[in-house]
């Protein structure tokens, strides 16, 4: 049986996004109903979210904060089977993600601006992306923001280890203390986090703009639900219709419709936007007629675009007086012990695992030896614009899921501009629980496969010579010919910073590249299924975040973006929300704070 009530403004999702823009209408006009669709569970006050050092324990296999979704096999990852995450918690992937704060390129918001929309550049966009509390008195840092940034709980020291082999290495990449001002793309810098200096908590967008207005009786979160579709009546966004969701809760699954007054938007992330829009028959007619779905409005860029960064982590064994998070991310009985004594809110309790950082434009030196592959790359995209790092290195003190009786490091590198671009669909048009037909396309590009083979090397160098560093995990490692320079083992010592690099074979690259097909992974930054973007080029909204051939129906999550940004995405998610609410503050007549 179906049910109906009344609301002014529906989301479908409850992810960082949503949680901006409910939390800014809320404050701004408590009169709005405001209903918010959320297909997880809450996340306040709930300690895998709240405490920093939990951020891995949403990668367990019994955790139901996440919602993963299968790739076809792919031959660029011979034959595997490609699996990437996104948030399923009140608060989306801020609730779940590891916390790190770095942001991308000014170019980034100025390329969205010349695909045509208007008020989407740097320039207009600093504004919104500067209501963060600031690390100290920095001009494109802002003070009066709800979201909170640390170094976080206590320093374990790898950090500072990272930072100083960097400067006697490779003395010519700048050290800064913030690489995060829109502009530095190759330096070292250390790593700061979304965690509340005062607190010790995770400072996720629900707890921040959302939570602080839940005694508002006209704002409504429904948890355990998944948007089926839009409801859609003579060309105008109506209402939406949810059911239950298959994993976060348990229940009946009879569909329930709701009727909005005002407005309609989606908000649920690069895999769901795409898909409640296809289910209410807005997608290309070859999707949308497979599955059975009448095709209300012939919109082929929706489930297009689909972009991610890509990674892969080298692991390192680190010497036993090395300080890591290795028993507190993988003894139960250290988490709890580890409790006792957060009180203080120095502890590894309130630590991520992060301390330092490096964005990557790699020397003259290193594009001759990385291949054509990489040099073309170059050349087409990032050679003129030189706030765009290619990619980024971090060492992690501790690694989960290793073996108790050691000490690791982890060498997490990424590339943030990836080629490859896939797509994501349904695949019925009546279970909205049912797969996605996914294809990441993950490293199908020859010079995304080419950024990742320098990284893995530029991460070796950096982290043999760091003085925790007791030989690499060869497990983790490509299976280097027997009798290579480049083979692994165990060490007493580091190297030396003055040690010849290693010279790695053509055989030792493909070893490379067939580690990185073995386990490059999507980094939960995807983006780019619902692009804001002329219709003509692909886009399923414009700049005003209107979904083109519907009235009242707007999307707005991370994708939207019609190119891929140079950053862990939260920041980017809280800037689309600030402007999503600016924008529909205005349509609604209020005024946003």
């Amino acid at each position: 049986m179906s049910a109906l009530c009344d609301s002014t403004l529906l989301g479908s999702r409850c992810g960082t996004t949503a949680c901006v823009i409910a939390g800014r209408l809320a404050a701004t006009e408590p009169s709005l109903k405001i209903l918010i669709v959320e297909s997880g569970q809450h996340s306040r006050d709930v300690p895998i979210h709240v405490h920093p050092c939990r951020c891995v324990e949403h990668l367990a296999p019994y955790a139901t904060t996440l919602s993963s979704h299968v790739g076809k096999p792919s031959t660029h990852l011979d034959g595997r089977t490609p699996v990437i995450q996104s948030g399923r918690a009140v608060g989306g992937g801020s609730a779940v993600n590891f916390m790190m704060y770095v942001r991308g390129a000014a170019s980034d918001y100025d390329d969205w601006e010349a695909l045509g929309n208007k008020g989407w550049g740097f320039n207009q966009v600093l504004p919104l992306l500067e209501t963060f509390t600031p690390l100290s008195d920095r001009s494109t840092h802002g003070y009066s923001g709800p979201i909170q940034i640390s170094a976080g709980g206590i320093d374990l020291g790898f950090g500072s280890q990272f930072l100083n082999v960097g400067s006697a290495y490779d003395p010519g990449r700048p050290q800064v203390d913030d690489s995060n001002d829109f502009k530095t793309a190759n330096a070292y810098s250390p790593c700061y986090k979304y965690i509340d200096p005062v607190t010790g908590k995770r400072s996720d967008a629900a707890s921040r703009y959302l939570y602080p207005h839940s005694g508002n009786p006209n704002l409504k979160i429904v948890v355990g639900k998944r948007v089926k579709r839009v409801i859609i009546e003579n060309g105008r966004a109506v209402g939406i219709e949810y059911t239950t969701d298959g994993i976060s809760c348990q229940g009946s699954d009879e569909p329930v419709a709701v009727k909005a007054t005002k407005l309609v938007v989606v908000s649920a992330g690069a895999f769901g936007s795409p898909s409640i829009l296809e289910r209410s028959g807005i997608g290309a007619p070859s999707v949308l007629e497979k599955n059975n779905i009448d095709v209300l409005v012939d919109l082929p860029g929706v489930g297009e675009n689909y972009q991610d960064h890509f990674g892969a982590r080298a692991v390192f064994y680190a010497s036993d007086e090395t300080e890591t998070m290795d028993d507190v991310w993988s003894d139960p009985e250290a988490i709890a012990s580890e409790y006792q004594f957060s009180h203080t809110r120095q502890g590894s309790f309130y630590h991520s695992g992060m301390e330092a950082i490096m964005k990557v434009r790699p020397t003259a030196k290193q594009l001759r030896s990385a291949g054509p592959e990489l040099q073309s790359r170059w050349e087409r995209f990032f050679q003129y614009s030189p706030d765009k790092p290619m990619g980024t290195i971090a060492p992690c003190a501790g690694l989960r899921f290793m073996p108790l009786g050691r000490k690791y490091l982890g060498g997490l590198y990424h590339t943030l501009y990836p080629e490859s671009i896939g797509s994501a669909h349904i695949t019925s048009g009546e279970d909205a629980n049912s797969p996605l037909d996914f294809d990441p396309e993950i490293i199908s590009k020859a010079g995304d496969v080419a950024q990742l083979a320098l990284l893995y090397k530029m991460t070796r160098e950096l982290l043999r010579r760091m003085p925790a560093y007791r030989g690499e995990v060869a497990a983790f490692h490509p299976k280097f010919p027997p009798g290579s320079p480049a083979a692994c083992r165990e060490s007493e010592n580091p190297a030396p910073i003055d040690a010849p690099d290693i010279v790695y074979s053509d055989a030792d690259d493909e070893a490379i590249a067939k580690f990185h097909r073995d386990t490059v992974y999507a980094v939960w930054h995807s983006l780019g299924t619902c692009a804001m973007k002329p219709r003509s080029k692909g886009g399923v909204v414009d700049a005003r975040l209107n979904v083109y051939g519907v009235e009242g129906l707007k999307v707005a999550d991370m994708s939207i973006c019609p190119t891929s940004v140079g950053n862990n995405t939260y920041s980017t998610a809280l800037l689309i929300g600030e402007k999503a609410a600016a924008i529909i503050a205005e349509d609604l007549g209020v005024k946003t704070m």
